[in-house]
């Protein structure tokens, strides 16, 4: 393959675009509480992993919101610092008050950002997260 070619591809697979990454990042963060809600065990050492994995994420995105250099309009950063911390929030509420139900609000919210991420319903993405889940 000529070097041209190499190149190109090779910035293919690494220049996904952010709202992809994004929508990955989600799709793997509600794959994790998915398991968790499979597996339930209502341990702090089995629900750390799936709740911090998520807490994470939305503090990437809480952090992204609040940033004054933001390029998001202001009815959306405040959505999102909202959602985010709504999101927070409830991970932590089920570190303390564990129950398995508690967990479906945020897969679901999960779910249907990420679809808009992409461009495309939540009905579709109950898929996705099982794909991402049997990928690892």
């Amino acid at each position: 393959m000529q070097p041209g070619i190499q190149a190109y591809n090779k910035t293919q697979t690494l220049a996904l675009s952010q709202r992809e990454l994004e929508a990955r990042a989600l799709l793997k963060a509600a794959s994790k509480l998915q398991w968790l809600k499979d597996n339930w065990e209502p341990s702090a050492t089995v629900m750390e992993d799936p709740l911090s994995h998520n807490r994470q994420v939305w503090a990437i995105f809480l952090d992204a919101a609040t940033d004054p250099e933001s390029p998001l309009p202001q009815e959306t950063r405040a959505n999102m610092i909202g959602l985010s911390r709504f999101v927070i929030n409830q991970c932590m509420r089920i570190l303390f008050e564990p129950d398995p139900s508690k967990l479906d609000v945020l897969i679901e919210i999960n779910q249907h950002i990420a679809a808009g991420l992409r461009g495309r319903g939540g009905e579709e993405l109950a898929g996705d997260t099982r794909a991402v889940a049997a990928a690892g």
